[in-house]
């Protein structure tokens, strides 16, 4: 369903060009030329029909009638700004075969951010790594100079260390 700010109480029709693994395309039609902003309901069509009886939900009711609702979930509501969308009039609908570049084009960059993501996340890890190594190698140097009841506290400190390495591995082996 689709609705203009200007007109909102006309359901623009909506025509489905492309649908692949959650991936949907749709013209939508008959729009003003000064529509302003756009407002864009995606539903979960449900095979079944909910029947809901009234007076039930309603206790003052005074008529006993059934209704029958559509069982519709709303996914997710898009907006979309006159001032920031590209107008593509003139142009004709593309094929199938196009919109599945499109989309896969979509992917791709998808994935790629992600990739760039995981990079940092890994710089990240690999450095707290060497810093965290580089603390245990000091407390290690230190330990020689230390009496025994210091020795004990810094072996403590070590270990825990240790175990932040073996983390930050974890953390960089998952990444990859």
């Amino acid at each position: 369903m689709a609705q203009e700010k200007a007109n909102p109480n006309i359901k623009l029709p909506v025509h489905l060009l492309y649908e692949d693994d959650g991936y949907y395309v749709v013209r939508i039609s008959d729009l003003s030329s000064n529509w302003e902003a756009l407002a864009f309901d995606l539903y979960q069509e449900n095979e079944e029909k909910e029947t809901v009886n009234v007076d039930d939900v309603t206790s003052d009711s005074e008529t006993d009638s059934t209704e029958e609702i559509d069982a519709h979930a709303l996914i997710t509501t898009l907006y979309s700004d006159q001032r920031k969308t590209k107008s593509e009039e003139g142009k004709g609908t593309k094929s199938k075969q196009e919109y599945a570049l499109l989309v896969n084009d979509l992917e791709k960059q998808f994935v790629k951010k992600k990739m760039k993501n995981y990079e940092k996340a890994i710089t990240v890890e690999a450095k707290h790594k060497r810093q965290t190594q580089q603390e245990m190698n000091e407390l290690q140097r230190d330990m020689k100079y230390q009496v025994e009841e210091e020795k004990a506290d810094t072996e403590s400190k070590i270990a825990m260390k240790k175990d932040a390495i073996q983390s930050s591995d974890a953390s960089i082996h998952s990444a990859l």
